[in-house]
């Protein structure tokens, strides 16, 4: 059954007007809604006038028997030769009649009167209809409990409120259709473009699309986490949102996992009963493209699909508008004040419209406003969306605005509340002391239920900002000099203090001396740095690689001339306690070993020195036989930073490691027990071949002896969706009389 409650006023009279042409074939014009003088959709041929009302009334028949009967005076003038009403009220025979009984002189049989559940049979004989209406997708919550509670897994990071939630506000148009179509072309989809256009929305509505058809959902924070959740033979769709940040690129992650990333994607493309979502902000998209060949692959700019507000035509942007402000708390003489002037058309044709600010200001996150303040506020906060947090962030106090300190200095990714715990109580009491504030043993657990639902979210023993433009803010807001001063000596994650560094680099760009100073800060963490959390932990525990850890004491030491920061980067690399992950620093300690080369001066006593410890930890990594993927990469990187200068004891080392995958094949693949990597192992094979001009014969045919030992898989063709018959839903044109219209409803709806 599905569930009309989901359906703003507009929605249904679209609905209905679907059901009408499905019906009876004809063509019926929509009239905007509001004071409509009783139509709502309009056919008419001749002396033919069929007339159709739609009434979404479920707060008891008394309430629709008269605003039927406030109708008939309407309907008198007009006198057309069919009226048909419909109506989201679940209607007896008894009550059928009583209505017919009052519409006697303008329907046909009480077969014109569609109650809910003529409504719902309708849509099971149109099937097409439902799935161009999304908000019936969800049908029922009962439904919706049932597929969370059978798939808890695929739900680590959404509730059965934020589901509903996203559905009632969610405005179909045409980029639903075409991500669609990129979809099932490509078998990956990457939704891209600017801060709060609907990226995760649409997203989310494709995702439990799939999941209602019986796809198996995956929502995943990391590559890692996808591999060991992949299925060949259940059909699963991936999601993955803001993969390469969330308010800037993730060079190191990129970096670290485009090897990963790529050999993911191959693995979705082979894949009949795979999907893959990806989210990202257009500008990192486009930043990864330079870094990036995998990122930049042509194969992959077809999956991408750029979502912008400009796609929305006119009357989507109302339509979004009206449904936050349905299902919002404001009252009646808020949406009156909206009536009022020019003030609908200032906002919705205001060259910043953007969903995530109408979500924003329509949210209880700003709080009691005043109803004829409130189109004011809505029109500054899209002349200058900093509005909507800078009030209420300054308003908090101090143990509060530490704590969102603390959470933007993690990155991009949720935190587990012990280490948000743990990083607050090295940054709280260093702010509080400089700037005389008291403190106390409870300020991190009342912070962080202050900030519940307005400022973060708390999923899972995980915290997370409640909404990324509020990192946005964060990012402009933390460019105070003397509070950045205080903030690196409360650094205890490397991670966290790459980030850190990032942020403090930016800010102080144009400034020296100030970055000098800002450098020096870092000095007490750089002395343990080789002592922070691993990069080899559970999602979202993501720390720097040794290499990466010696790449930012070089920058240290480049920004502040500090000896003890290339001091610490020799005794890390040297110190072979330190744990190294082939994948990883295979491809960086190239770049680290250019890096030193073009930026130490020849006579820099600790150069010589710097460039042994490098080749030392790259030889040690390609003696341990590293998978093909990685010494492809490995190769790769060191012909690109090393070139001619390549030390010969490197050089050797790659052949024994090329000669190793070529001639022991059967060792190099003797954990690989899929179809899948075994085909990847094919293809890295090539690589390897255009790489160093090998010839593979002998490895692929062991590799082509183990595939055929699996049975052949057959595919269902019922597994592809089939959406061909989705509607285009481009709009008509919306003029000024029919977008007041649309917001006259919220006013006769409540």
């Amino acid at each position: 059954m599905y569930n009309l409650q989901n359906l703003s006023s507009i929605d249904f009279e679209e609905l209905c007007m679907d059901i009408s042409h499905a019906e009876t074939g004809y063509r019926f014009s929509a009239f905007g809604p509001g004071r409509d003088g009783g139509i709502d959709g309009r056919y008419s041929e001749g002396e033919n006038r069929i007339i159709i009302q739609c009434k979404h009334i479920m707060s008891g028949f008394p309430n629709l028997k008269t605003a039927i009967i406030n109708e008939i005076p309407k309907l008198q003038k007009i006198n057309p030769t069919q009226y048909i009403l419909f109506t989201s009220h679940s209607l007896t025979v008894f009550q059928s009649n009583e209505l017919a009984k009052l519409l006697e002189n303008f329907i046909k049989d009480t077969g014109d009167i569609w109650g809910q559940d003529d409504i719902q049979q309708a849509l099971r004989r149109y099937p097409n209809i439902v799935k161009s209406h999304v908000k019936l997708w969800l049908n029922s919550t009962a439904e919706l409990e049932k597929i969370l509670h059978s798939r808890p897994e695929a739900f680590n990071k959404a509730t059965k409120e934020e589901i509903l939630s996203e559905v009632k506000v969610y405005v179909h148009n045409k980029s639903f259709d075409q991500a669609v179509e990129i979809l099932e072309e490509q078998k990956i989809l990457i939704i891209s473009g600017p801060p709060g256009v609907g990226k995760t929305t649409l997203a989310n509505i494709l995702t439990w699309h799939y999941l209602k058809e019986g796809w198996r959902f995956c929502a995943i924070s990391s590559l890692k986490e996808g591999f060991i959740k992949i299925d060949e033979e259940t059909r699963t769709i991936y999601y993955f949102d803001d993969f390469l940040g969330r308010i800037q690129l993730n060079r190191q992650s990129l970096i670290q996992n485009e090897s990963e990333f790529a050999t993911f994607i191959r693995r979705i493309w082979k894949s009949k009963n795979s999907r893959f979502v990806l989210t990202t902000r257009a500008h990192i998209f486009e930043e990864a493209r330079q870094i990036s060949d995998y990122v930049d692959d042509d194969h992959l700019q077809l999956s991408k699909y750029i979502l912008d507000v400009g796609l929305y035509t006119r009357k989507i942007k109302a339509h979004i508008l009206y449904n936050h402000l349905w299902v919002s708390n404001l009252t009646q003489s808020h949406f009156e004040a909206l009536l009022e002037g020019d003030w609908l058309k200032r906002i919705i044709d205001h060259q910043n419209f953007n969903p995530r600010v109408v979500a924003s200001v329509s949210s209880k996150i700003i709080g009691s406003v005043v109803p004829n303040k409130y189109p004011a506020l809505l029109l500054s906060a899209l002349n200058n969306p900093d509005l909507i947090w800078r009030k209420p962030l300054e308003a908090l106090d101090m143990k509060s605005q530490n704590l969102l300190f603390t959470l933007f200095f993690w990155g991009d990714t949720r935190q587990r509340v012990d280490q948000l715990s743990s990083n607050f109580s090295k940054l709280h009491p260093k702010i509080c002391r400089h700037y005389h504030q008291t403190m106390k043993p409870s300020d991190f657990r009342n912070a962080l239920r202050s900030l519940e639902s307005g400022f973060i979210s708390i999923s899972k023993n995980y915290v997370s900002f409640v909404n990324p433009s509020l990192q946005d803010f964060l990012k402009k807001f933390l460019v105070d000099e003397e509070l950045l001063l205080l903030i690196p000596s409360a650094t205890q994650q490397a991670k966290w203090g790459y980030n850190l560094w990032v942020h403090g680099k930016e800010v102080c760009k144009s400034k020296p001396e100030f970055l000098r100073k800002f450098t020096n800060e870092f000095m007490r963490f750089a002395m343990k740095i080789e002592s922070s959390s691993t990069s080899e932990g559970p999602p979202g525990v993501y720390d720097l690689t040794l290499s990466n850890r010696v790449d930012l004491l070089l920058e240290w030491w480049e920004a502040s001339g500090r000896t003890e920061f290339i001091e610490k980067a020799l005794q890390i690399l040297s110190d072979e306690r330190h744990r190294i992950f082939p994948g990883r620093e295979g491809k960086s300690l190239p770049e680290t070993y250019e890096w030193v080369q073009n930026n130490l001066k020849e006579k820099h006593p600790l150069k010589k020195d710097l460039i042994k410890a490098i080749q030392k930890r790259l030889v040690l990594i390609i003696c341990e036989n590293p998978s093909i993927e990685n010494l492809n990469n490995i190769i790769q990187s060191v012909r690109k930073c090393m070139g001619q200068s390549t030390p010969d004891c490197i050089s050797e080392e790659i052949k024994f490691a090329v000669k190793y995958h070529l001639e022991e094949t059967e060792d190099a693949i003797f954990d690989l027990d899929s179809e899948s990597d075994l085909e990847d192992h094919l293809s890295h094979l090539q690589d390897l071949a255009d790489l160093t001009g090998e010839n593979i014969g002998h490895a692929e045919y062991v590799v082509l002896e183990r595939l055929s030992e699996f049975p052949e898989r057959e595919y269902d063709e019922e597994h592809h969706l089939d959406y061909s018959s989705i509607k285009n839903t481009d709009s008509e044109y919306f003029n000024d009389e029919s977008m007041r219209n649309l917001f006259l409803n919220l006013i006769n709806d409540r």
